[in-house]
């Protein structure tokens, strides 16, 4: 995998295997991401609400793209970072798969949307790959370039679904497990009607009362979660 000259951090444990699907079409999407990362040309737009793993797929495909064919060049961009500039995107037509996360960040801009729209010419003349995500549908966001809008509404779409309550209940006990903490469904629930939702922030409070429990040696209970969380 060759980086680009940002400081960009693709997290080691963003990886398919850890991705918590729970429906049937967020199993289909995780599919044909790995259908894709073993060769297949695909151009795929994702798109999902906040916290639903669109940035853990995009770096489980570079991942998974890079131990398939380690001789081949495949970038992430997060676009929401301020390092980055549109003339930065011309360089990425000779990779072999492009990942841009969370586009709507740079939309609106005509230097960036002429840059975007240029790397997908280039990168569809070469048949190579390319994987965006975004917040909402291409129809749905807003475009300073009507072509730009056109070329992504063109591309494979799938919308990742939000887990259910049980999914994301089941997906607390099961990290809680893999730290060696016993998580009751009654304490996961707690925590579910308590706080931000979303898998990261769950992941954090986990990190968060598993060094609590440690500390003090204490089982995870209603009790000891609403101190540790101030709750």
């Amino acid at each position: 995998m060759q980086q680009l000259p940002l400081d960009i951090e693709i997290k080691a444990e963003s990886t398919f295997g850890n991705f918590v699907a729970g429906g049937e079409a967020n199993s289909q999407l995780v599919s044909m991401l790995q259908q894709t990362a073993q060769g297949q040309s695909d151009f795929i737009f994702v798109y999902g609400e906040a916290g639903t793993g669109r940035t853990h797929l995009l770096q489980a495909f570079t991942h998974r793209f890079s131990e398939a064919f380690p001789q081949k060049l495949v970038a992430y961009l997060p676009l929401d970072n301020q390092q980055l500039v549109p003339a930065m995107v011309d360089g990425l037509a000779g990779f072999d798969a492009v990942c841009l996360d969370g586009i709507e960040h740079c939309l609106g801009d005509k230097a960036w949307e002429t840059a975007f729209f240029n790397l997908y010419n280039q990168l569809k003349e070469q048949s190579k790959t390319f994987i965006i995500a975004a917040n909402q549908s291409p129809q749905n966001l807003e475009f300073a370039l009507a072509d730009l809008k056109s070329r992504f509404s063109a591309m494979l779409i799938h919308a990742i679904q939000p887990l259910s309550d049980d999914d994301k209940r089941r997906f607390l006990q099961t990290k809680a497990k893999e730290r060696g903490l016993e998580l009751s469904e009654e304490v996961a629930t707690y925590l579910l009607s308590r706080q931000q939702r979303d898998l990261p922030h769950l992941v954090e409070l986990l990190e968060q009362l598993d060094h609590a429990s440690l500390q003090a040696k204490r089982r995870l209970t209603i009790p000891f979660v609403k101190q540790v969380l101030e709750l």
